[in-house]
């Protein structure tokens, strides 16, 4: 039903060109206004705007002027405004409540005067004021619009051209599988929302912790049991040893309590949502997307997060931090623990195993925990040398190192989503109670920051590349699925067993994306041999320069790479081409292994399809060779290649295509 509605609404938009050019002139000029576009998020909506033109839904120039005529007019009414009313729009919701809001754009416009009208437009926080406050400090019409037109002429491109971008990759992305563009949104989507709650949580606890501390701190003194332990973490004058060791003996033995009751009461891990998310990421696997997510997942490896826990703490004791020191071995100290007691006590098998039939389950992750731990700890040292407003920056760094560490696990089949889930939450809340007790009995001694983070760059740089040189290969052959061998009796698999192999080509969730019209019995290298005796060619590979040459409007056929394609998780392994004579088109040839084999001598049966190329320039500004799925190849275009060759044409589960079997 969704996907129907998404296909609607396309068709709509691109049947109604010009409904489409006033939504988009009514949206930018509402994202410009003065009160709505501190509310419209203007920049998520341009660039959505820009993944539809990179799509080809939405023309580009079209899109451009209306979005730029639109800022000018809603900068203009805002600029309006305040001539109009002055001060009097400080006491209009919801400056009245926040009255920060103009005082940050007032202060940029006392900084840099007219250039602040046309730098404003693309700096956030004074995106949607500074035109009124222009107004309310009488700046001339004239220099308003000439910096007005400007800014918005430039702000246009600026924030389409990122959407664009997204949305060809997408584009490209689909024509190899749609599992990609899945994951690819997926990432997408994990990192805005990463980014969105680092930069609240942020804020939030800046704003009110002090005052929730305090408020915490005076409730809890004179308890019998919280009082002590409250003291010792948040007094600067008493030692926070006893406290900790409390409060980390409570964390592990809740933990450990809660993973044994759920084993007697027969609640037993992995759930039904854990084994539901790991077969859908299974189905979202492609061999790019393995390669990336296991060397996103070794970021997190021991052989990665020992090293640099040692680096950090040997600079500490360098450089006199004790009580950074100590904090620091506290963080690791806890981590082991949780590895040590929960290997122990929990009895774990990774998603992969329990998927084979091996008993048992993982709760809660020691890896993420201790990941969590490493890297939020390390952004607490350095955070602390950091000006407030930007400390975000710090923790969404070390966000965006253990939130992806912790998803490539998961696409992996590595853990569990719910010990993913409980590893993470525990190392923050450690995290969260050795910040204040740090922050509390540090405040007369600063750690260097910047040269912290230099040296844990360093390390974690050179670690990763110790990591590549010795570890990367094992571990991707390793977390490689590995298809089941189907054996067929040649005479079988010519009369009817070839029925079972597949004759469609399979995408995310199933979808039948391509006919198979072939099947071959033979090896790889014959395979290849009879086609380039008869005219056909290697395909031209996917580098840097034939993807570059993609943004080019003015390209040959020839110099663009032949994307490989998905079939049920696997690459294409067979990919030639044969250019037509005369017509910038090519017919392209792809064959599949799909672990078939012939009783006996053991010969592998390819399945493959044809499909004829074109090209399509988009907007004007890049170009993709598209297959053409109207064209069927003719008879005599591979007939050649099977001279001399045993060969059958029978009837698929498509009725309007025919497989052509042939056996070497």
């Amino acid at each position: 039903m969704q996907s129907e509605f998404v296909t609607a609404l396309l068709g709509w938009v691109t049947a109604h060109p010009g409904w489409m050019g006033a939504v988009i002139f009514i949206t930018a000029a509402a994202e410009s206004l003065t009160i709505v576009g501190v509310i419209i998020p203007g920049a998520l909506i341009m660039f959505s705007l820009g993944a539809l033109i990179g799509l080809g839904h939405v023309e580009f120039w079209s899109a451009y002027w209306w979005s730029a005529l639109g800022a000018v007019v809603g900068d203009a009414i805002s600029f309006w405004i305040g001539r109009v009313f002055h001060q009097g729009v400080r006491r209009v919701w919801p400056f009245a409540k926040h009255p920060e809001m103009l005082a940050r754009s007032e202060e940029f416009f006392r900084k840099h005067g007219g250039k602040g009208v046309l730098f404003g437009r693309f700096f956030g926080p004074v995106r949607g004021t500074i035109p009124t406050v222009a107004g309310m400090m009488d700046m001339t019409w004239r220099n308003f619009m000439i910096a007005n037109v400007v800014s918005a002429i430039l702000w246009a491109p600026a924030y389409l051209i990122p959407g664009m971008a997204f949305g060809a990759s997408l584009e490209i992305a689909s024509r190899v599988a749609g599992r990609l563009v899945v994951l690819i949104l997926l990432v997408a989507v994990l990192l805005w929302a990463t980014t969105w709650l680092v930069r609240r949580m942020v804020r939030l606890f800046q704003a009110h912790a002090p005052v929730w501390v305090r408020h915490f701190y005076h409730w809890s003194q004179g308890r019998r049991f919280i009082g002590p332990i409250s003291a010792s973490l948040l007094d600067p004058s008493r030692g926070e040893l006893r406290g900790l060791a409390i409060l980390a003996v409570l964390l592990l033995g809740s933990i450990v309590l809660v993973g044994l009751s759920l084993s007697a009461a027969g609640q037993q891990l992995p759930s039904g949502l854990d084994q539901s998310l790991y077969h859908f990421f299974q189905e979202l696997r492609t061999p790019w997307a393995d390669a990336w997510m296991v060397f996103t997942a070794g970021l997190g490896d021991y052989w990665v997060i020992l090293p640099l826990s040692v680096v950090v703490l040997g600079w500490l004791i360098w450089q006199r931090r004790p009580v950074a020191a100590w904090h620091w071995l506290a963080a690791l100290g806890f981590g082991m623990a949780t590895n040590l007691l929960f290997r122990w006590l929990l009895p774990s098998s990774s998603a992969t195993e329990v998927a084979l039939g091996a008993p048992g389950y993982a709760f809660p992750s020691s890896h993420a925990t201790l990941n969590m731990l490493v890297f939020g700890f390390l952004a607490v040292l350095i955070a602390r040398g950091v000006s407030p407003a930007r400390r975000w920056l710090v923790y969404l760094a070390a966000a965006f190192m253990v939130v992806p560490v912790a998803f490539a696990r998961l696409y992996l089949g590595v853990h569990w989503l719910t010990d993913t889930l409980a590893g993470l939450s525990l190392g923050l809340i450690w995290v969260t109670v050795l910040g204040l007790a740090y922050n509390s009995h540090a405040t007369a001694v600063a750690v260097p920051w910047r040269r912290l983070l230099a040296y844990s760059l360093i390390v974690l740089l050179a670690t990763d590349a110790i990591y590549l040189i010795a570890r990367y290969d094992a571990d991707l052959q390793r977390y490689q699925s590995q298809p089941v061998t189907r054996v067929i009796a040649r005479e079988r698999w010519w009369q009817d067993d070839w029925r079972r192999l597949p004759q469609q080509r399979l995408d995310f969730r199933g979808n039948r994306r391509q006919d198979f019209v072939l099947q071959w019995a033979g090896s790889s290298e014959d395979l290849e041999k009879r086609l380039r005796e008869t005219g056909w060619e290697s395909a031209p590979p996917v580098n840097l320069r034939g993807l570059l040459l993609c943004l080019s409007p003015q390209v040959e056929l020839r110099e663009l790479p032949v994307l490989p394609q998905i079939h049920d998780g696997s690459e294409d392994d067979v990919r030639m081409v044969r250019y037509v004579p005369g017509a910038n088109a090519r017919w392209v040839l792809r064959f599949w292994d799909v672990a078939a084999r012939l009783k006996g001598d053991n010969v592998p049966v390819w399945v493959g399809s044809v499909s004829r190329q074109k090209l399509e320039p988009r907007m004007r500004l890049f170009t993709l060779a598209i297959d053409d799925p109207q064209t069927r190849a003719p008879v005599d275009l591979l007939a050649p290649a099977w001279k001399e060759l045993r060969s059958r044409t029978v009837k698929g589960a498509n009725p309007n295509e025919q497989i052509t079997l042939i056996a070497n």
